[in-house]
């Protein structure tokens, strides 16, 4: 396991994976405050709003989600009316 230059351990390899799901009514982020990776299981890249590890709480960013999984380090997802979205947290 390393670490990032900001502190937050990263591992190459996912041992724990969900579903990121209820995006449609609130935030999503994990009940341990855990911070996480995202792969996207969809068909096309999709832009979500997200607070990384170190940003202060209720501050995000836009950033774009390719197929397959993200090398973002994600505290939380803001919630979004985007439909038929498929994605998946793990670390």
């Amino acid at each position: 396991m390393g670490t990032t230059r900001s502190g937050e351990q990263v591992s190459a390899q996912i041992g724990k994976i969900g579903v990121i799901d209820g995006l449609s009514d609130k935030n999503f982020m994990l009940n341990d405050g855990q911070c996480f990776n995202i792969k996207n299981d969809g068909t096309q890249p999709v832009t979500l709003s997200v607070q990384l590890a170190r940003m202060k709480d209720g501050d995000f960013i836009e950033t774009q989600f390719e197929c397959g999984w993200n090398p973002e380090i994600v505290k939380a997802v803001k919630q979004t009316s985007l439909s038929g979205i498929n994605l998946k947290w793990g670390y």
